[in-house]
């Protein structure tokens, strides 16, 4: 038997037609389901319609008015009773058979965590079409592992693992970081292997007010701020410290980061003469003519932001001899 599954489900505000959400939930392919349907700030006719809702899966549980997602994450995973946990956005939509297929490849595959393939609804701008392409792309444990610390390389509404495993990693922590990332690298630290069922199941809404947009705990410096904190745990990198690919805002940003938890950051590889011969933090930096021969003993990170800098990086590393994943690591 496979199991219970219990679908974390945030009803926050800002959503009118949460209940297409709910009713994609009931109207799943899988039986044994449970929908922790956690209200924190919904809308006063949205409360009323879950209120309202009869059916023996459905556990509503009222937060009040104040939006408060992490206490709803919490509330809606200590009270679930199934043996596999996923989640579902009140704006979201899904198919009818998304449990079910995340279920059996999780029980038929080397993978603890599952996602889906995603299609964007209403995206507001080319980044978050590249983003899911991005994420779609990353159909492998090993893609999933390698390319951590790009960005997020899941998203939160599609996964499922188990109960065990979102616990054994000490759950959704409170820690001024993203809930989700902040997880999603905890896990991979551990050796969790994050698979995919590559279909199209999940349709994620794209909104001007999503906490993404608005939240300092999701902005540029703090998310490179849970990068350092992450790769700064990394025994190949305590041990030996980092060069890092790029001396502009983003490198600059996360060799601070990492020097202020201990590491050492040897030096910076430049392409803008400008910079080439000066030194950032203290440490020197340097031209691409000597790439792969100053600092090899250090692990390699690439903090090139323009597009197109993490493809030249990757090359470059690839025909050194440096290892995605071990000793090279992609980090925007």
């Amino acid at each position: 038997m496979a199991g219970k599954v219990s679908v974390v489900f945030p009803v926050g505000p800002g959503v009118e037609d949460a209940g297409l959400a709910l009713d994609d939930l009931l109207n799943q392919s899988w039986g044994d389901l449970e929908i922790m349907a956690v209200l924190n700030g919904c809308l006063a006719k949205v409360r009323d319609e879950f209120l309202g809702r009869r059916d023996a899966r459905l556990i509503v549980i009222d937060l009040g008015e104040d939006p408060q997602l992490l206490s709803a994450l919490e509330v809606g995973v200590n009270r679930s009773t199934g043996r596999w946990l996923a989640r579902m956005d009140s704006d979201d939509r899904c198919e009818a058979s998304r449990i079910e297929r995340q279920v059996e490849f999780l029980c038929s595959r080397e993978c603890e965590v599952v996602s889906c393939g995603i299609e964007l609804i209403g995206g507001l701008g080319d980044g978050m079409y590249r983003y899911v392409d991005w994420v779609n792309d990353l159909d492998s444990p090993e893609k999933v592992s390698q390319e951590r610390f790009v960005e997020s390389p899941v998203v939160q509404p599609t996964v499922m693992m188990s109960k065990e495993l979102l616990l054994s990693a000490g759950g959704y922590l409170r820690n001024g970081f993203a809930e989700d990332y902040d997880l999603w690298l905890r896990l991979l630290e551990k050796g969790a292997r994050f698979g995919k069922v590559p279909e199209k199941l999940y349709q994620w809404h794209d909104r001007g007010d999503r906490l993404t947009r608005s939240d300092p705990r999701f902005g540029q410096k703090k998310m490179l701020e849970l990068k350092a904190h992450a790769l700064s745990r990394m025994p190949l990198i305590q041990n030996g410290g980092v060069a890092i690919s790029g001396a502009g805002p983003i490198g600059k940003v996360l060799g601070r980061e990492l020097i202020a938890r201990g590491i050492m950051v040897h030096g910076y590889f430049e392409v803008n003469p400008k910079r080439v011969g000066s030194s950032c933090q203290g440490a020197p930096i340097v031209g691409l003519e000597e790439f792969g021969k100053k600092w090899r003993g250090a692990t390699l990170l690439s903090a090139v932001g323009v597009v197109g800098g993490r493809d030249k990086v990757r090359a470059l590393a690839q025909r050194e001899r440096y290892r995605e994943g071990v000793d090279f690591w992609c980090c925007c």
